[in-house]
């Protein structure tokens, strides 16, 4: 069908955004434009605790849709007939775009980030999975996706105010990749600041040694990404993993880029204590690593992997599905290649154009709606044949066919600290520059965050305030 341009119009600011993601998932059939012709707008009418009406009038062909909700209250919390106000509110304008432009989505009306954490909160209050089907319009595929995930996620997901992850961020890369859009810096560009930075980390990571020690906290577990952490030199590379030992069970270093792991490498974090590390080939079609920027060989990634092997690291894998160029038959190589090495963990990623990639600024088309199934759907099936399952999930905005990112694990081998994040169940210490530190308060289902300065110098030029506000935070 042909595409429409339409602006949106709402009477509801703070909903606002959440509307506008529904709008956007149904991207190339309707482009959101301020200048347009046609416009939908949705408003809350007669608003109150307990009830409202939504009226969505799409002016396209001068159609009104109206839907009343009541008794909203699930307990006399603001904050929960909020959320529902605006879960239904986005439902009802799913419903009538699904409708009128006869398309459904994989996961209706869900556009946050954490569906499996939505699914967590209301399996035992209740018939969750008819809930997902009738009310928010997810698939029924997904929901067994969902459903499978959480269950994986029994023995690990707790809710206990005494457990705490610790996050640790080294925001720089060799080189930026054109799907990238975290705020990490070129190497090439800060290394005169890798030195005071390191320095800067060390002491954040002392001054969370001693809130952990305070608080009586126990930590699960203990991450350090970026970026690509292994990007630095050694030296200081050695003193920040060494010093961000906790002594958890888990502790993982995203090292991801092949040409930036090395036997140096390698020996600094069996030496420190790691447990589990990341190498990531995101494909295995050289044509694409090129087009990409990742500045490294196919050969490469097998030689790191053998290399990673002669070490006892759990080894995690990514690959990303709807890269530039790639089709159907590139992207199920890299599947198959992936698990011909047979990782302890293989992460199957859904490209996102998000704001400050490369591939966002070029204007680079994901918006196929058949192809990134046909592979997210031949990924999810070759890992289950091969002894893998899913048990953690994130969807981002922008996502090629509004799909999802899946984690997927051998038997006993799921990354405690990917769940505890994705569902939001333990309070997470993070130092570094961009890092975010999450505090959660579980009588009074609350969390609070802590953002830490985004760039490398102004993180260092405020150093004692972080340090400040980090024990303020957690005290």
């Amino acid at each position: 069908m042909d595409s429409i341009s339409v602006k949106f119009i709402c009477n509801e600011e703070n909903f606002e955004n959440d509307y506008l993601d529904v709008v956007r998932s149904f991207y190339p059939y309707l482009i959101l434009d301020e200048n347009a012709k046609f416009s939908i707008s949705l408003e809350l009418i007669d608003d109150s605790d307990e009830n409202y009406t939504t009226r969505i009038v799409l002016d396209i062909n001068c159609l009104s849709y109206y839907e009343n909700r009541f008794n909203l209250e699930v307990n006399n919390s603001l904050l929960v007939k909020k959320s529902l106000k605006k879960r239904y509110s986005k439902a009802f304008l799913y419903k009538v775009l699904s409708e009128y432009l006869d398309i459904k989505l994989p996961y209706g009306s869900l556009t946050g980030i954490r569906p499996t954490k939505l699914y967590h909160d209301l399996k035992d209050k209740i018939d969750v999975d008819k809930y997902f089907l009738d009310e928010l319009y997810v698939s029924k595929q997904k929901i067994d996706l969902i459903k499978l995930i959480c269950k994986n996620q029994e023995g690990i997901y707790t809710k206990d105010e005494k457990y705490v992850d610790v996050f640790v961020n080294i925001p720089i890369c060799v080189t930026r990749c054109s799907y990238c859009s975290f705020l990490a810096a070129e190497l090439k560009y800060v290394k005169k600041l890798i030195c005071p930075y390191t320095k800067q980390v060390l002491d954040e990571i002392e001054e969370t040694k001693k809130i952990i020690k305070s608080k009586n906290l126990i930590v699960k577990s203990v991450y350090i990404g970026g970026g690509t952490p292994t990007s630095i030199d050694d030296e200081n590379f050695a003193l920040i993993v060494k010093a961000a030992n906790f002594g958890a069970k888990e502790y993982t270093v995203e090292a991801g880029r092949p040409d930036t792991i090395t036997r140096e490498k390698l020996d600094i974090m069996f030496h420190a204590g790691v447990t589990r590390i990341s190498i990531n080939p995101q494909s295995f079609n050289q044509k694409t690593l090129d087009l990409i920027g990742r500045n490294h060989t196919v050969l490469q990634v097998y030689d790191v992997f053998k290399m990673g092997r002669e070490y006892n690291f759990d080894i995690n894998m990514d690959l990303i599905a709807m890269l530039p160029g790639e089709t159907f038959e590139d992207f199920k190589y890299s599947v198959d290649e992936s698990i011909k090495l047979n990782p302890e963990n293989i992460t199957i990623h859904t490209l996102a154009l998000k704001r400050g990639s490369k591939l966002h600024e070029i204007n680079y088309d994901n918006s196929s709606q058949d192809l990134p199934s046909m592979m997210v759907d031949y990924g999810m099936k070759a890992v289950l044949d091969a002894g893998y399952t899913p048990y953690y999930m994130y969807k981002q905005k922008h996502v090629s066919g509004n799909l999802e990112n899946v984690g997927y694990c051998k038997p006993g081998k799921a990354c405690v600290y990917n769940i505890d994040i994705m569902e939001e169940t333990t309070s997470i210490i993070a130092n570094g520059a961009g890092a975010i530190s999450k505090r959660l308060y579980l009588t009074e289902n609350r969390i609070e965050r802590l953002p830490e300065p985004k760039g490398i110098q102004v993180y260092l030029e405020r150093k004692d305030e972080i340090l400040k506000l980090k024990r303020n935070f957690f005290s």
